[in-house]
């Protein structure tokens, strides 16, 4: 079957050189893009977060210099809004602990400093998404 015009537009699977570094790596990594995979693109990723992710050292305070919005969304279709997990974000330069249960999205402007943010139970795989208005993420390991 020939290729359709605008095909170069959808990303089912990760470029094999981005596959095989930094956050690509990832056994749960879905897929993500950024400028070097989508000319003008922001980082975006979406990761597969079960047991394994428990296990994670999570990651610990930081800042960007672009907002970040962050999408924990539950699986069980019969009620989407159950996280399936407890998800722990720090947010301010109190480290208010937020333990999230439920599907959230989560709004971080940017300079603002946020994490840890750890997965600490795991009851069903959720999908977790994380969109930096960026061209790249500042802590994605291939980048660095």
């Amino acid at each position: 079957m020939a290729e359709l015009k605008y095909s170069k537009y959808f990303l089912n699977e990760l470029p094999k050189e981005e596959r095989e570094r930094g956050f690509g790596k990832l056994p749960m990594m879905v897929a993500f893009t950024d400028a070097d995979i989508f000319k003008d693109s922001k980082y975006c990723s979406v990761m597969w977060m079960g047991e394994e992710a428990t296990k994670m050292g999570g990651h610990g305070p930081h800042t960007h210099k672009d907002p970040e919005l962050l999408i924990a969304l539950g699986t069980d279709p019969a009620n989407p809004k159950d996280l399936g997990a407890d998800m722990e974000m720090c947010m301010g330069p109190e480290m208010e602990s937020h333990i999230v249960t439920e599907s959230t999205m989560i709004w971080i402007p940017a300079n603002f400093i946020h994490a840890p943010f750890r997965i600490l139970k795991s009851r069903r795989p959720f999908l977790f998404i994380q969109s930096q208005y960026a061209p790249n993420s500042r802590k994605n390991p291939s980048r660095n």
